[in-house]
């Protein structure tokens, strides 16, 4: 649907063409000099920059693929730095701390997982069974080690949680006995 109108809007020729029904209202060559020049700057705006060349994302030769393999790359620095971070709070427990490193061997995994499965089936790694479910593997032991830390540090909480107030309690029974 939206291709059909794509190059409606988008064509100079129809844009600056006397008989486009979009300009036939336009009394002088001023009012339609600022209409293109909204035009030109309006498609500068609708374009988005996917590494190094600006990339329109209604263009036909746009790989959806593509931009999602740029997005993957580019989303393991902020990840890299939420591992900074949490490491450096030193508030995570140690297994769940564990779980989320174990991610980036998820991502290691993957991604060499992904080129055989592009090199040798032609296609993407989602479609080979065996290499996905092997990668898939290694995100649910990350989910696995993540629940299982965070488990344990609320299970600790709740220990002390009692120890205090078994502590509070035997500390009111000797001052109520003195």
């Amino acid at each position: 649907m939206l291709n059909c109108l794509h190059p409606v809007w988008k064509n100079p020729i129809i844009l600056s063409s006397s008989a486009s029904p979009f300009f036939h209202s336009l009394r002088n060559t001023k009012q339609l000099k600022s209409r293109i020049e909204r035009r030109k700057l309006y498609s500068k705006k609708s374009r988005i920059v996917c590494g190094v060349l600006p990339v329109d994302p209604w263009a036909p030769n746009v790989d959806s693929q593509s931009i999602a393999s740029q997005l993957f790359a580019f989303s393991l620095f902020p990840y890299v730095g939420f591992l900074y971070f949490i490491t450096k709070s030193r508030t995570a427990p140690k297994l769940t701390l564990f779980g989320f490193y174990f991610l980036l061997a998820f991502v290691g995994a993957t991604i060499p997982a992904g080129i055989y499965a592009k090199v040798h089936y032609g296609t993407s790694l989602s479609n080979v069974d065996w290499l996905h479910g092997g990668a898939e593997s290694l995100l649910t032991l990350t989910n696995l080690f993540i629940v299982l830390g965070l488990r344990e540090a609320i299970r600790k909480a709740e220990n002390l949680e009692e120890i205090k107030t078994n502590d509070v309690s035997i500390i009111k029974e000797e001052k109520s006995s003195i």
